[in-house]
């Protein structure tokens, strides 16, 4: 005998086979049981994800000599037949290269005769949705009042192009893309009997690659076994497929949050020297940052998909790291990926990116710096209070002086402050002459409020935050000047994003 593919060697041939669609297994099982079979059905869903084997698992139960039963014998004549391609009474019509009006007709003269061998007449339609319109009319009337032993199966991947009169006269089945941990225990279930072992790496490599269709699977398995044997690892897979590895988004990703803007940019060029296209780098890189996100917001249920080899080096960087920082680099990947497929030199348009996302991280400890520290009390504690204004706060450490940069604060905030030259009449009634007192301009007010007597409470004058007589006077100079550069080069980093 010729030699069969894994995707024909491996199709299941009963309901319980069938991977990840209970929601029409059992819906059909139970028709069988109660006698309740209808005479229309549409399969629809992604490819590779049991379609059509369900359809033929379907006729083989209506048609086997021990039923109609849930659990065809598989032995009978019937049974075999079926599973063959050969059953007189079983027609499994392309309807890509049989969409026309004269097939449809020929199919209509044919349904009227009674079924030859089995039970039932059934008609498995796939790729319907390429019939043409006049086709599809001609199908109206038998499909609405078909003969008693005739049954339709139809099977698309775009039910959307299937009009509305023959969605209604049928029953439909919506499948699903196959997990990846079903697939892969699937996989390794079936490779071991074939004398097959795969490392988790390939698993999750060749999941990943298939897109959830069990017959991309089943088929770049076949392929790899002729690439390396019948021992199988993450290496072989992402050589054969050209995907970009694990480890290697790992690396640039754990670059970018540490900055080291120089040690990613080095990985992205060895990866780019190992052979892989830009587009290929940016395209992984983004569903790696995607899955470092959830991952980092706790969202585990949007995660079942990914490999557990892969999941490990995603918690490994996920710790300590805020899931907004992972936010503001996709973004800034994301952008960047539009950029590259319109641009003439798409590895600067990818460099430059890593390389803003890595400075990006910059922005993270800005709590660090001591007059954002004292600035970001202030706007916290008029948050809460209204009284009291966000113009500094008296006693912190490093309160910002009128000299230090406005990271970020609105102007219209400072209505509480008082404008350089202008002296308030609660302070005369209050505190006396200003003449004695000076208060100085950019100081702040608010620490504490006293009441005038007449219901209006007004801010009580305070001293100017800064060096007393007693404590030496800070040193402006480098320190300051360093301070000043690095805020506007993080000011200059958020107008990028």
């Amino acid at each position: 005998m010729s030699y069969l593919v894994f995707a024909r060697k491996w199709r299941p041939q009963s309901f319980d086979e069938v991977l990840s669609q209970e929601h029409v297994t059992v819906t059909l099982k139970n028709a069988i049981d109660t006698g309740r079979i209808g005479h229309a059905y549409l399969m629809t869903g992604p490819r590779g994800v049991g379609k059509t084997t369900t359809a033929r698992i379907f006729a083989k139960a209506l048609n086997c000599e021990k039923g109609p039963s849930s659990v065809p014998c598989q032995v009978c004549d019937s049974c075999r037949s079926i599973t063959s391609g050969n059953h007189m009474d079983v027609r499994e019509i392309d309807g890509a290269s049989n969409r026309g009006i004269d097939q449809i007709r020929e199919l209509r003269e044919q349904a009227r005769y009674a079924a030859a061998t089995g039970r039932y007449k059934i008609y498995i339609i796939d790729e319907v949705h390429m019939l043409t319109n006049e086709a599809f009319n001609a199908l109206l009337k038998i499909l609405e009042e078909p003969p008693e032993s005739v049954i339709f199966i139809f099977a698309t991947t775009q039910p959307r192009k299937v009009p509305d009169t023959i969605l209604s006269r049928c029953q439909r089945f919506d499948f699903r893309r196959i997990p990846v941990s079903d697939m892969s225990e699937y996989l390794r279930s079936e490779a071991s009997g074939e004398g097959i072992t795969l490392d988790d790496s390939a698993l999750g490599l060749i999941c990943r690659a298939s897109g959830g269709s069990m017959r991309d699977a089943l088929s770049l398995m076949d392929q790899l076994v002729n690439f390396s044997g019948n021992d199988i690892h993450g290496e072989d897979v992402a050589r054969l497929l050209g995907l970009v590895r694990t480890d290697i988004l790992a690396d640039v990703t754990a670059g970018i949050l540490r900055g080291d803007a120089s040690g990613a940019v080095d990985r992205i060029s060895v990866s780019l020297s190992e052979g892989y296209s830009v587009d290929e780098l940016m395209d992984a890189l983004l569903a790696f940052l995607r899955n470092l996100l959830l991952v980092a917001a706790g969202a585990s249920e949007s995660l079942r998909e990914v490999p557990e080899s892969e999941l490990v080096l995603l918690r490994e960087l996920a710790e300590g790291v805020p899931d907004i920082a992972v936010l503001n680099i996709l973004r800034i990947m994301t952008g960047a990926s539009i950029e590259v497929r319109r641009s003439n030199l798409p590895r600067v348009t990818l460099e430059t990116a890593v390389m803003t996302a890595s400075n990006l991280t910059r922005a993270f400890s800005l709590n660090t710096l001591p007059g954002v520290t004292a600035r970001l009390s202030a706007v916290r504690a008029a948050a809460v209070d209204p009284g009291k204004v966000p113009g500094g706060t008296p006693g912190v450490e490093g309160a910002p002086s009128s000299g230090a940069p406005d990271l970020g604060q609105d102007d219209s905030d400072d209505e509480g402050e008082m404008e350089e030259g202008e002296v308030d009449q609660g302070v005369f009634q209050d505190y006396g002459d200003p003449a004695e007192e000076q208060v100085p301009a950019g100081s702040a007010y608010g620490a504490e409020e006293g009441d005038s007597g007449n219901g209006v409470r007004e801010p009580e004058e305070e001293e100017a935050a800064g060096p007393s007589e007693d404590e030496p006077p800070e040193d402006d100079g480098p320190d300051r000047k360093k301070e000043q550069e690095t805020s506007q080069q993080i000011l200059g980093l958020f107008d990028a994003v």
